[in-house]
């Protein structure tokens, strides 16, 4: 299922969460909640036993792909991509958010750095990373926001693979942690939706390594199909208690010293628990 094992995927969700909450409260500015949903469900993608990628050559041709269409999300990808090996952490922690950085606050494609798609617009990505699959044979997974659903040009990805091209190595996750940034979000009959259009759909716990790498499993052995993967998550997860699963603090970093040791005393509680 995994390269690593369970326990050594938690410790690094529990690192990679801690550094989050480090990154985003120094730089002042940064969408903490949103990536702390996703710890799990990246550090599940890029450890899977079948996943192919190579730190140290970011354009090798026969690697596995992961678009970001939630581009807000990007700290994450910054701070797993730095654990992988594509760059040193300290130049994450140095250039996060700065001028003529690679670290924006959304990403800029550079294969180096492991990113393979610029984002910004809502819904972009997941028809970047389809065209994307169309082009590979290698899985390509794309990342986007429930959020991103409530736009038409989202919506309309399920109909391609019956009006263009059925693609067995692409994937679809998509982040239900339930919260937009001033609104509660209801993706309705969208697995069914997608169902229709004869996508694999499943429904996964997206806190838990042992349920996603099961999922991912199936994903990747369906090669006639793509797959929507719909993560429940908890906006915030992992941090402040107070914060997580909430309205009221989206793209809103620790304000100060008491704010940030809210969300790290919250980290270690939950690794307690």
């Amino acid at each position: 299922m995994y390269k690593i094992s369970i326990e050594e995927l938690k410790d690094k969700a529990y690192n990679i969460r801690r550094d989050l909450i480090e990154l985003i409260y120094r730089a002042g500015s940064g969408h903490l909640d949103t990536s702390l949903s996703l710890v799990e469900v990246w550090l599940s993608i890029v450890h899977s036993d079948f996943y192919s990628l190579d730190a140290k050559n970011g354009e090798m041709k026969n690697r596995d792909r992961i678009f970001l269409s939630e581009g807000h999300a990007c700290p994450v990808q910054y701070m797993i991509n730095a654990d992988l090996g594509y760059y040193p952490k300290e130049e994450l922690l140095k250039g996060f958010r700065k001028p003529f950085s690679p670290f924006g606050g959304h990403t800029v494609r550079n294969l180096k750095y492991g990113f393979e798609n610029s984002n910004g617009s809502l819904s972009i990505g997941v028809w970047q990373a389809y065209g994307n699959a169309l082009e590979t044979a290698n899985n390509v997974f794309c990342i986007a926001g429930d959020g991103e659903f409530q736009e038409p040009t989202s919506q309309g990805i399920f109909s391609v693979p019956l009006n263009l091209k059925p693609l067995g190595n692409f994937t679809l996750i998509i982040n239900r942690n339930r919260l937009a940034q001033d609104s509660e979000v209801d993706l309705g009959p969208i697995k069914e939706v997608a169902a229709l259009y004869n996508w694999q759909t499943m429904i996964v716990k997206g806190h838990d390594f042992n349920a996603l790498g099961s999922a991912l499993q199936l994903a990747v052995e369906d090669k006639d199909r793509p797959t929507l993967m719909i993560c429940d998550t908890v906006k915030g997860y992992g941090g402040d208690p107070n914060h997580a699963g909430k309205l009221g603090h989206h793209g809103k970093p620790p304000g100060n010293d008491e704010e940030h040791q809210a969300y790290l005393a919250g980290l270690e509680a939950g690794r307690r628990n």
